[in-house]
């Protein structure tokens, strides 16, 4: 697995989340260490790319509006919420589906994935 830099925006970052993910071996940024806590999403996806840094986020209609318009970003890693919470994510899942992603193959730069399908 190849260790990401990724930015877990401001609906998706906990700090069990965040120690999980250093755990694993991933570098993580969050809105608070930035100073940009309840920023706009275009704001966060600026700055994740400035930094070269993979967003994680759970608000993903937005960000897939903002991906669509061309704002420029080194990658977007979407968690879809189910309307039963009992289907949702959880932590360890996520970790688990981000691990699965930086074992594949697959560019980063400029994409959008749904990070539910990377959960197996």
């Amino acid at each position: 697995m190849i260790p990401l830099n990724l930015y877990l925006d401001d609906c998706v970052y906990s700090k069990r989340l965040q120690r999980l993910l250093v755990e694993a071996g991933h570098l993580v940024a969050t809105p608070f260490e930035a100073g940009l806590s309840g920023a706009d999403d275009g704001i966060h996806l600026d700055y994740a790319y400035r930094r070269q840094l993979i967003l994680v986020t759970k608000d993903a209609g937005d960000f897939a509006a903002i991906h669509e318009q061309g704002q420029p970003h080194f990658g977007i890693l979407a968690i879809c919420e189910e309307a039963d919470r009992a289907k949702n994510m959880s932590y360890a899942d996520i970790v688990k589906a981000i691990n699965n992603f930086a074992s594949a193959d697959v560019p980063l730069h400029g994409e959008m994935y749904v990070l539910n399908h990377w959960r197996w």
